[in-house]
């Protein structure tokens, strides 16, 4: 879901990396200065936050009290994620002005870090207008400094206030939830926290807090009841399997948290809707403001992992996740963690983390996650067996399986040359997703291209066609079926539209090639023949295509110059 304009007034003001681009020279202190300044920038245009940071710590170095140089010192240096330099740097840019007015708001959240509540409140109270989003944040934060100082009453008050974002006001309530909880204030708790799971868009967060309330007032069913209702729609949510899981084993709840935890909670539902709704580097800097308040929050660093994946600053998202917590987070985040550093291209120490993890807990999803990990590096012998032990745990837990299990093990069991078992586990995929578009298709192309069950096969092609009319790989099998059938006039409109959805495939040109000059276009044919040789083809289709371009038409096949309904006799160079 996304909410651009409701978003970008909130955050107009505020400098992020991708300001370092802009053509206006904030410093004209020296050519030292300016030197370190275009560098610092110049790193930030190609996503190298570290290489920015240091730039701009060197300008900052040069040229002290630059409120620019400071500002984007901080931010850069909060990106790359030394949240000590970056609270040290903060206070360098509220006493150069605080441009962006972001630094003002983390050395509050540090100060209520270090329990410096009286510190904080007067940050908050002395600082500039902030804008909509900055506003909400200001205010929560001095809520929450003010209930850290004892001062509960004005907290709350303070709180009722409150006017948020439209789309931000649900997470007012979990916030007012908390200082109740923490002003002993039990009944305006209870009641507050079951607004906050009831009216949230988020509600995992306020699931955990009302969850632990509960257990702490000793309503242990109660608790149980509402961890139930949200796994019903989560099923695989680690924190609530894990209070459920402590709730049977009759352990004692986590004590209530302490003010600086509290705060990081109820800035975290505002980050992280605004992180949801918008990759960009600001959403960043919110995340760790709230994780300045509790470094140990899993949910906190992987929601910072996933907006650093999406905004390319890989290597930051693997610190994140590699510095999650021993606890109900830890698995997801090294599955996580794995398959970015497959799109990293790190694969072997993928391989060697998933193996780990295998090892470790003997967990389905870690069999799954290796069985991928070697299928993607080509060593799909390896990779068929574990996606058949995973099937076969499925069945005798008679859980309803993955079709993509069968699907994986489908193509490893194709590309060794074993189409029985890879039949018979299309087929089973089928069974558990009959309108899977993908499985319609490559079944469907192998039957008509082995010829089996033509007739079956093609009104599967045709239904994924139905289904995905806009992906080119479909299509081209809709045109390839059509040919296997004769029909060379519908397999030309086919096929030329498969060349225009996936203009860089060979598989699309190289079978567009052979339906031209099935109807005579014998100058288009060895067009598109050359433009398929151009295009990495397999070995087979290569061979197939340089017999075609020396003699001038497919091995063993008859020419049908006018549209026929007969089966063309393809005897060799199959694409």
């Amino acid at each position: 879901m996304s909410f651009p304009v409701r978003i970008l007034p909130l955050v107009a003001a505020a400098m992020v990396l991708s300001s370092c681009a802009t053509s206006t020279d904030p410093v004209d202190e020296g050519t030292t200065v300016y030197g370190a300044f275009l560098a610092a920038r110049y790193a930030g245009v190609n996503r190298d936050v570290a290489g920015a940071a240091a730039g701009y710590a060197r300008a900052l170095d040069q040229a002290p009290g630059n409120a620019t140089l400071a500002d984007r010192a901080f931010i850069t240096t909060l990106l790359a994620g030394d949240n000590q330099l970056a609270a040290e740097l903060a206070r360098t840019t509220v006493a150069a002005g605080d441009p962006s007015r972001l630094a003002t708001l983390y050395v509050a959240a540090d100060q209520i870090a270090g329990r410096d509540y009286r510190a904080a409140i007067t940050s908050l109270e002395a600082a500039p207008d902030y804008g909509p989003f900055n506003a909400l944040m200001r205010d929560l934060l001095l809520q929450w400094a003010l209930m850290g100082d004892g001062q509960a009453l004005a907290a709350m008050d303070a709180a009722n206030a409150t006017v948020s974002p439209g789309f931000l006001s649900s997470h007012l309530w979990l916030h007012k939830a908390m200082l109740a909880d923490v002003a002993g204030e039990t009944a305006a708790a209870d009641n507050a926290y079951r607004t906050a799971v009831y009216s949230a868009v988020f509600p995992r967060l306020a699931t955990e807090m009302y969850g632990n309330f509960l257990e702490r007032e000793g309503r242990a069913e109660e608790a149980g009841t509402l961890y139930q209702t949200y796994l019903e729609a989560n099923p695989a949510d680690p924190f609530v399997n894990a209070a459920i899981g402590r709730l049977e084993a009759g352990n004692r709840p986590a004590r209530r948290l302490p003010v600086p935890q509290m705060a990081s909670r109820a800035l975290f539902g505002p980050a992280f809707d605004l992180a949801e709704q918008a990759d960009m580097d600001l959403s960043v800097i919110y995340l760790r403001l709230v994780q300045r308040l509790d470094p140990a929050y899993a949910p906190t660093r992987m929601s910072l992992a996933g907006v650093l994946e999406r905004i390319s600053l890989p290597d930051a998202a693997l610190a994140e996740y590699a510095a999650v917590a021993d606890g109900p987070y830890r698995f997801v985040a090294d599955i996580e963690r794995s398959w970015l550093l497959v799109q990293t291209d790190r694969a072997a120490e993928a391989t060697v983390l998933a193996e780990r993890l295998l090892a470790e807990t003997g967990a389905r999803e870690a069999r799954a996650l290796l069985a991928n990990l070697l299928r993607v590096q080509d060593r799909c012998p390896e990779a068929v067996g574990l996606y058949e032990q995973v099937i076969a745990e499925l069945a005798a837990a008679d859980a309803s399986g993955d079709w993509r299990y069968h699907y994986f093990a489908a193509a490893c069991h194709y590309d060794a040359n074993n189409w029985p078992a890879a039949e018979a586990h299309y087929l089973a995929a089928l069974e558990l997703a009959p309108r899977e578009s993908t499985l319609l298709n490559d079944l469907g192309y192998f039957w008509i291209d082995r010829g089996e069950r033509v007739e079956e096969a093609f009104e599967m092609i045709l239904q994924a066609s139905e289904l995905t009319p806009e992906n080119g790989n479909v299509i081209d099998s809709l045109g390839w079926a059509h040919y296997r059938l004769g029909h060379y006039e519908a397999a030309v409109e086919a096929l030329e539209r498969a060349a225009e959805l996936e203009p860089g495939s060979a598989t699309a040109n190289y079978h567009l090639g052979d339906a031209y000059w099935q109807v005579g276009r014998e100058l288009e044919a060895g067009f598109q023949w050359r433009r398929a040789l151009d295009l990495d083809p397999r070995p087979e289709q290569r061979d197939g295509l340089e017999y075609r371009l020396e003699h001038g038409h497919p091995p063993g096949e008859e020419q049908h110059l006018a549209a026929d309904t007969t089966r063309a006799d393809d005897e060799g160079g199959e694409p």
